[in-house]
């Protein structure tokens, strides 16, 4: 049952102290997935400081979907993908080489521009290729990652080690090669 608070005073300290150990909670999440994110960045020599801010334009995110999954993350070009809103984002392309990219004549992956549209559209790219491998992400919107929520991006993160790590282990080529403990995020 719930405790017997017989004043504000205590149940103010209570409120207090569950606060904190979600605040380290958050703090401890951040700092291992960051880890686990750079550990598979570093296959493509990028590194990112802050989870929140270094996924926020997308291309942390795209290269990290690339790494994991072993293919090659393309929009489709032509004049309808220049149309599109943010929330209808073009189809994807995914090829698996150099060759093959250069023979359908497809864009890259990413919007090079630094205004907020090109961001949204990066992390909508990333998102479009999570949902077209049937991972569900329940509430997960290319606002929220680019404005930085922290819940959100924690829960993402976690979506994508769920699905590339945990749920399916070998499934994709890159990931082919024996699992150990230590491939599974664990506490800082």
């Amino acid at each position: 049952m719930w405790p017997d608070y017989r004043s504000e005073s205590h149940l103010n300290a209570h409120l207090y102290t569950l606060m904190c150990c979600a605040d380290e909670r958050d703090r401890v999440q951040k700092k291992t997935f960051t880890k686990w994110v750079n550990k598979h960045l570093i296959k493509v020599r990028k590194h990112i400081t802050d989870l929140y801010e270094d996924l926020r334009d997308g291309h942390n995110l795209i290269s990290l979907l690339e790494v994991l999954s072993g293919v090659t993350l393309l929009q489709r070009s032509g004049p309808l993908s220049k149309r599109l809103s943010v929330s209808r984002a073009p189809p994807l392309i995914l090829l698996g080489t150099e060759e093959e990219e250069e023979e359908e004549g497809a864009e890259g992956p990413r919007e090079k521009g630094r205004m907020r549209f090109h961001r949204l559209q990066n992390v909508q790219i990333a998102l479009d290729f999570l949902k077209q491998r049937q991972v569900k992400l329940v509430n997960i919107r290319n606002d929220d990652i680019t404005d930085g929520n922290p819940k959100l991006t924690l829960g993402l993160i976690w979506t994508i080690i769920l699905h590339f790590q945990v749920t399916s282990p070998g499934r994709y080529p890159r990931q082919r090669q024996q699992r150990s403990e230590q491939d599974v995020p664990t506490g800082a």
